[in-house]
């Protein structure tokens, strides 16, 4: 029995984890090594990749529950975990439930003797919890009555309801937990402005990183995305569908009310096309150029400036990204 786990576990640890661009985990290391100011002794170099790696397990945690609930074919070019034929949707959410304990199980072995030992616990705890809120909030841009979606309803997907939907489903999990723990690593106390300046350039960051994934999931091919967006068969409230709702005459509102939320190929396609003739192509494009400078004047005003390296390394990572 205790084979059939390490195996199965092995696998399901390799095939969850690595593949993606691992900025969460290297954001940890990069920022410790910007607080300290210098090279980092072996101790130090090893903490910092346990916390790098914990923060890519809660992301494979959240991915692997997110690809159940969004019914997604595939990540990273390869299927999702339970689309494989000895995983399937039952194993699969056990999975995820499995990845999540890997990260305190890890922690407690590593890093129980370290002064921010419970910072540490209550940043993932925290995280978490305002990840799941995120969730459930993108989940139900269309509701759920009588165990079925309600009637599509277009003045749910508003600006507002999208950037609190981000906020919490995706800038404090992919951005700013990872720069907390290389501050709290570095016992950094946790009333300082320091914190403050990482959230407010945390936030701006996040919302960027989403807007582009909701244009990417939309625009970009599946090869090069490396898993085939599902936004628009889910009725997601994306920024894409709230912009075209901003911009469409009645009429073009009409292919919305006809087409979004339909896992039907050709209807999908008619959204994909309102989009192009909205010029929404152009207006992502812009907005992308507005955020890097807003980015670089948020970063530029962070005091002490060395620590203004950590924020540009991530900007770098996600600047004009294709995937």
């Amino acid at each position: 029995l205790k084979e059939q786990l390490t195996v199965y576990y092995t696998d399901c640890l390799e095939k969850t984890v690595p593949g993606g661009k691992m900025t969460r985990g290297l954001t940890v290391v990069r920022g410790i090594e910007v607080l300290k100011g210098r090279v980092l002794t072996e101790q130090e170099f090893f903490d910092a990749a346990v916390l790098g790696w914990q923060v890519e397990w809660l992301q494979a945690f959240f991915l692997v529950a997110d690809d159940i609930m969004d019914g997604s074919i595939t990540r990273r070019g390869n299927p999702c975990w339970y689309k494989y034929p000895h995983v399937t949707q039952d194993n699969g959410i056990n999975d995820s439930l499995f990845l999540e304990n890997l990260i305190y199980k890890s922690l407690r072995r590593h890093l129980k003797k370290h002064p921010s030992y419970v910072q540490f616990l209550e940043l993932f705890i925290d995280t978490t919890h305002q990840t799941e809120i995120g969730q459930h909030i993108d989940t139900n841009g269309t509701p759920y009555a009588e165990g079925k979606r309600a009637p599509l309803d277009l003045t749910r997907f508003t600006l507002d309801r999208y950037r609190g939907c981000v906020r919490y489903k995706t800038c404090y999990y992919s951005f700013y937990l990872s720069c907390a723990l290389a501050l709290a690593y570095c016992e950094v106390p946790e009333d300082s402005e320091l914190y403050v300046k990482a959230d407010a350039v945390c936030m701006r960051l996040g919302e960027y990183f989403q807007i582009q994934d909701d244009y990417l999931d939309a625009m970009a091919p599946p090869e090069v995305l490396g898993k085939i967006g599902t936004d628009i068969e889910d009725a997601k409230c994306s920024w894409m569908v709230c912009q075209a709702l901003q911009l469409a005459s009645e009429e073009q509102k009409q292919i919305l009310v006809d087409h979004y939320g339909k896992h039907d190929p050709e209807g999908v396609e008619k959204v994909k096309q309102l989009y192009r003739d909205l010029n929404l192509e152009k207006i992502y494009h812009d907005y992308e150029e507005e955020q890097k400078v807003a980015c670089d004047e948020l970063i530029a005003a962070i005091e002490p400036e060395s620590f203004q390296e950590l924020f540009k390394f991530l900007l770098g990572k996600i600047y004009k990204r294709q995937k």
